[in-house]
């Protein structure tokens, strides 16, 4: 037992004297992951303005580690629907929204 101790203790130790390490370099939460900006390009499919939805064929989103696919997203604001129409190219902008994410600007 009195091995691992000091086992620990040395590799702590180690990483505290790496020069150039800060402990603001370690990830501490997935808050930092979510103020990434996460951006797509695709092409408006549908539109259902009564449930503030668009359907979109987009291309890989490497943030999310997401391939190309066609997907139904909520948008933040309604407005946001007004700005394009069906068969439009598109790039958007998601941000986390409780499991999912919700598209926060749309333009051409």
């Amino acid at each position: 037992m009195k091995k691992i101790i000091t086992s620990v203790f040395v590799l702590i130790a180690s990483a505290i004297a790496i020069p150039g390490f800060t402990m603001d370099d370690m990830p501490m939460s997935s808050e930092k992951v979510s103020e990434k900006v996460i951006t797509g390009k695709g092409k408006v499919m549908s539109i259902n303005k009564s449930t503030n939805q668009i359907r979109l064929k987009h291309e890989p989103i490497p943030a999310l580690n997401w391939p190309a696919m066609n997907m139904e997203f909520k948008v933040k604001e309604k407005a946001l629907l007004d700005k394009v129409k069906i068969g439009d190219n598109v790039t958007f902008t998601l941000a986390p929204s409780g499991q999912d994410y919700v598209i926060t600007s749309l333009k051409q």
